[in-house]
């Protein structure tokens, strides 16, 4: 019994740490497109989680809220904060703390069904 524990508590660890991993990734890359698309420099070619906690999708599915940071410069000179929200593996909403006001996008209102809002 305290084995097959064992086991289960170990693939529990293997899949939240993949789910993880693709979760950031796919920060990563959302965060790196956006900033293009403004011709903005998405520095160091990284984001750092700093919230994560459970909630539900639009499909009242269980899912994993994920919110990271990251900068980005206009010039390559000043350092910007931004921060992407994630909803399972779909990009919720990114903001960038421009200097001059605030640059938020939501894809809540998009027609896929896999996006959701924390709660």
């Amino acid at each position: 019994m305290n084995s097959l524990l064992l086991i289960a508590a170990l693939g529990l660890a293997v899949w939240f740490w993949q789910d993880s991993l693709r979760a950031r990734e796919l920060a990563v890359s959302q965060s790196r497109q956006y900033c293009n698309n403004y011709n903005y420099q998405f520095l160091d070619d990284s984001v750092a989680l700093l919230s994560l906690r459970p909630t539900r999708n639009k499909r009242g599915t269980m899912t994993l809220y994920r919110k990271y940071h990251f900068e980005f410069s206009l010039d390559g000179y000043n350092r910007y904060n931004g921060t992407a929200n994630l909803i399972g593996h779909h990009l919720q909403s990114i903001q960038l703390d421009h200097p001059q006001g605030q640059i938020i996008e939501s894809s809540e209102n998009s027609d896929s069904e896999d996006h959701g809002e924390p709660r």
